[in-house]
């Protein structure tokens, strides 16, 4: 009864919260009523989205609609400039890739999803909007180095990690390269936003990033989850004193328990 009470407190709170952005949802979206129900938490069900400007984007799961609402409705990751090459790693099934290469022009877009369900759905998502030219798709994972690694699987597709290794928990060898290595494979002279999200990977990603190939990037906008278990400098503090120092100043900073957003952005010299 006490779990029953407390669920019913969540979904009210949820419900809460997004009614705040009703009037957006139902503006962007012609399938707004189904994208409400799995966004509010009342329904976990795998659709296809229809925006009003044409733009489809095809799920796994109720929880997409979340990664949707903060990139497409929140904009938690801010606008896209027209000509900008983006660098997207953790891109799910696509939904930030479909972002930058819909909302503004002649943008191209890097994309690395290592997970076999969520980079066939990134394929799907491309096809769809008749994106191939636009957005250019890795199943590859992204760390400190070319190698093989386990990806330690979660509950729902945006949770997969590199960390958290516990005996009996389920995990799949991935291709990985680094920061550097999407730079030379590319052929990349310069990124105009290096997004990431990529469940704790991003402290690796970017400490091991030689110092040459990270004046390359003019902004970073990046979710960020502590590791600390991992290694002690792998938290917010110690990587924004890093960057920083490598010349990026903080213009965007969001902080829960142990993650949150943050923007970085290159100080003209």
């Amino acid at each position: 009864m006490v779990m029953r009470r407390g669920l019913k407190s969540y979904i009210s709170l949820r419900a809460l919260k997004s009614s705040l952005y009703v009037p957006i949802i139902v503006y962007k979206f012609d399938n707004w009523y189904s994208f409400l129900s799995n966004y509010i938490g009342f329904k976990n069900e795998a659709k296809i989205y229809k925006f009003r400007n044409s733009i489809r984007i095809k799920t796994n799961e109720g929880i997409d609609s979340i990664t949707i609402a903060v990139i497409f409705i929140k904009k938690e990751y801010g606008e896209v400039k027209n000509n900008s090459t983006v660098i997207d790693i953790g891109a799910n099934i696509g939904v930030y890739s479909i972002f930058a290469a819909t909302t503004s022009k002649n943008t191209i877009v890097y994309a690395y999803e290592p997970m076999p369900k969520s980079y066939k759905l990134l394929l799907e998502n491309i096809r769809i909007n008749s994106l191939g030219k636009n957005i250019f798709p890795f199943q590859q994972g992204v760390c400190a180095k070319k190698e093989k690694r386990k990806l330690f699987l979660a509950s729902a597709s945006p949770f997969h990690s590199l960390y958290g290794a516990k005996e009996g928990r389920k995990y799949l060898e991935i291709d990985c390269v680094s920061l550097k290595d999407i730079f030379d494979d590319n052929k990349i002279k310069e990124c105009d936003i290096l997004k990431l999200d990529c469940e704790g990977a991003e402290f690796e990603i970017l400490y091991n990033t030689p110092k040459e190939y990270l004046e390359k990037i003019k902004e970073i906008r990046l979710e960020y989850h502590n590791q600390v278990q991992v290694k002690k400098d792998y938290n917010i503090k110690s990587l924004m004193s890093f960057l920083q120092k490598g010349g990026f100043k903080t213009i965007k900073f969001r902080k829960n328990k142990h993650s949150g957003n943050a923007w970085c952005k290159r100080e003209p010299i």
